[in-house]
């Protein structure tokens, strides 16, 4: 019932306020909308754990673990060049030289998204660097920013320079020393 009154009232205020042409857009595009979107895909994507070379972060080793007692219930959330990681995420990084351990909070929603060789960034993300990339930026080389980042990738996606950074960024190695 509330259905068809509101078809009502919106076919008079199309014919009170709308000339023809504006009309027949405005039907395509409300009847093409639904055929055009499409369903994200969602995944659950818990973290488990992952090791960073001294070579590759901070001239010592890194182990990310899930924080214990934590949630630990990110999902992927995927549409056309978009992604979302959404929902908590408790990280406990290690120092595998000394045994110094920091815990992080770096649930999202984090927004990923990609037009041609350009990714963006968005929330709150740690992210590996390569030396040469962060020496460029002025960024750390392993780097807990909450903000945006927009980055350029090379052929085979890896970070090839940084274009913007805004928010804020810690250095992760200088917090594990």
């Amino acid at each position: 019932m509330k259905s068809r009154t509101f078809r009502r009232m919106f076919a008079l205020f199309a014919q009170k306020q709308i000339s023809e042409a504006p009309k027949i857009a405005l039907l395509l595009l409300v009847l093409g909308l639904p055929a055009v979107a499409q369903k994200p895909t969602i995944q659950l994507i818990p973290f488990t754990s992952v090791f960073l070379p001294a070579e590759a972060a901070c001239g010592f080793d890194v182990l990310a673990t899930p924080q214990a007692g934590r949630p630990n219930k990110e999902r992927l959330i995927q549409f056309n060049n978009t992604a979302i990681i959404a929902g908590p995420l408790f990280v406990t990084l290690k120092n595998l030289s000394t045994g110094k351990t920091i815990n992080l909070n770096i649930s999202g929603p984090t927004r990923i998204g990609f037009s041609g060789t350009t990714a963006q960034f968005l929330g709150p993300f740690v992210i590996p660097l390569p030396a040469d990339v962060a020496t460029a930026a002025g960024l750390p080389l392993l780097s807990l920013t909450h903000g945006r980042v927009v980055v350029t990738l090379d052929q085979q996606s890896n970070i090839s320079s940084i274009q913007s950074a805004t928010g804020t960024v810690q250095d992760v190695c200088q917090l594990l020393q």
